[in-house]
Formats: C-alpha cells, sequence, structure tokens
C-alpha cells in the first residue's frame, strides 16, 4: 500500500498508469480475438466461401444479361438490395466482391441483423473500403451475425445503374481480407485516437476525485 501511495505521489503517475491500464486491455482484447478467430476457424463455423450471386434474394434488380461466369444486374428501382436471410450457422468477419458500375454507384452499404426476425437499421450497417480495381471489402464489427442484406447502389431518381460482377460471386471471409496474428493488436486510426484520448480523460477523472476526496478528508479533521 506504501509503494502505491509512494507511486502515486509522483508527478504524472496517475496518467501513466491509466496508459499502461489501456495498454494492458488492449493486448488482452487483441489475444482474445485472434483466440476467439482460431477457435472458430478450428470449429469450421469461420471460413471462406463464395456464394453466387444468384443465391441472393435480390430487391430493385434484374438481370441484365449475365453468363455463366459473369453477372450483370441492373436496377429498378432507387432501393436495389440483395439478401441472405440466414448465415447464422457461421462466423462471418468480412464480405467481399469485385464490381464495375455502369453509372454512378451513389451509396454502397451492408446492412446486418443480430436476431432472427430483427429489422434492417442504420444502427447496423458498414461501408465499404475501396481496395482499387472495382474491389470492395465490408469489415463486420465482432458480433453474432444473423441476416445480411447488401445495398450495392444508390440511382439516383429516374436513374439506372448496372452492375457487372466478373466472377458472379461474392466472398464471405476471404482468407486474404482477415487479419495475420500480428494484426489483432495494430489499432486502427481511430482506435489510435481514443487509446489516447480515453486514458487522459479517466486520468483527469481520477486526478478530480482524487483532490475532491483529499479536500474533503481535511475538512473533516480541521
Amino acid at each position: 500500500m506504501k509503494r502505491l501511495q509512494h507511486w502515486f505521489a509522483r508527478r504524472g503517475a496517475l496518467a501513466l498508469s491509466c496508459y499502461l491500464v489501456a495498454v494492458i486491455v488492449w493486448l488482452v482484447l487483441g489475444a482474445f480475438h485472434g483466440g476467439s478467430d482460431a477457435l472458430a476457424k478450428q470449429a469450421g463455423t469461420m471460413y471462406e466461401t463464395e456464394i453466387a450471386v444468384t443465391d441472393w434474394q435480390w430487391v430493385g434488380l434484374q438481370d441484365a444479361g449475365s453468363t455463366a461466369e459473369t453477372a450483370v444486374l441492373a436496377t429498378t428501382d432507387g432501393d436495389p438490395q440483395m439478401i441472405l436471410e440466414d448465415v447464422s450457422d457461421m462466423v462471418v468477419r468480412t464480405v467481399s466482391y469485385q464490381a464495375d458500375f455502369a453509372g454512378d454507384a451513389g451509396e454502397m452499404c451492408l446492412y446486418y441483423t443480430t436476431q432472427v426476425g430483427q429489422d434492417y437499421s442504420q444502427d447496423r450497417r458498414v461501408f465499404p473500403e475501396s481496395l482499387g480495381d472495382g474491389a470492395y471489402l465490408y469489415t463486420l464489427p465482432r458480433t453474432t451475425i444473423v441476416a445480411l442484406r447488401l445495398d450495392p447502389c444508390s440511382p439516383g431518381a429516374n436513374k439506372t445503374v448496372e452492375m457487372t460482377s466478373p466472377t458472379g460471386t461474392i466472398t464471405i471471409n476471404a482468407a486474404e481480407t482477415l487479419p495475420a496474428l500480428w494484426q489483432y493488436f495494430v489499432p486502427s486510426w481511430y482506435q489510435a485516437f481514443c487509446l489516447v484520448l480515453y486514458p487522459a480523460l479517466a486520468a483527469a477523472a481520477l486526478s478530480w476525485l482524487r483532490a475532491v476526496w483529499q479536500a474533503l478528508r481535511r475538512r473533516k479533521n480541521a
């Protein structure tokens, strides 16, 4: 106890302690996420699979000249959708595909549900990362995924967008899109910002509480 009191009596010790705790928590989370993915792969619930575009349920889309290898779809309204109603038997981390658009694709997003019968919501959607050459990657949050709804484009009023998938497939958990072991411990820019900001806020709050507690003790002893 005296050692702790001596440590926290030092200038900056409280802030340093908050940052050390944040780093430890981050490393533990990285190990947990890496371990849970490894277990899911071993159990056979997290695997790479290619799903043909034709196996998705289409809403606001129609075939526009697909071939045996290439899928060509055209929008029929302003809210085209591609739906997979049940993926609850697998762990979904990423969704990726390659597509070329004839026309302004507008907003592209992927909705997901976490419970059976749950409505799609803007609170549960992710936007794609463009990998170049028409390749797009959606990285889903670490939660139970029950169903997926891909909105591949958002045509303007009275506009038609044509989408061509050269492979005719959409890939779930493509191996090259999943993190390597070391990447579980590397924060994104936003996560790094949080690792800088929140320990500082915690240190400031704890410092204020300590000052209040010391003032109350002095008043009590006066």
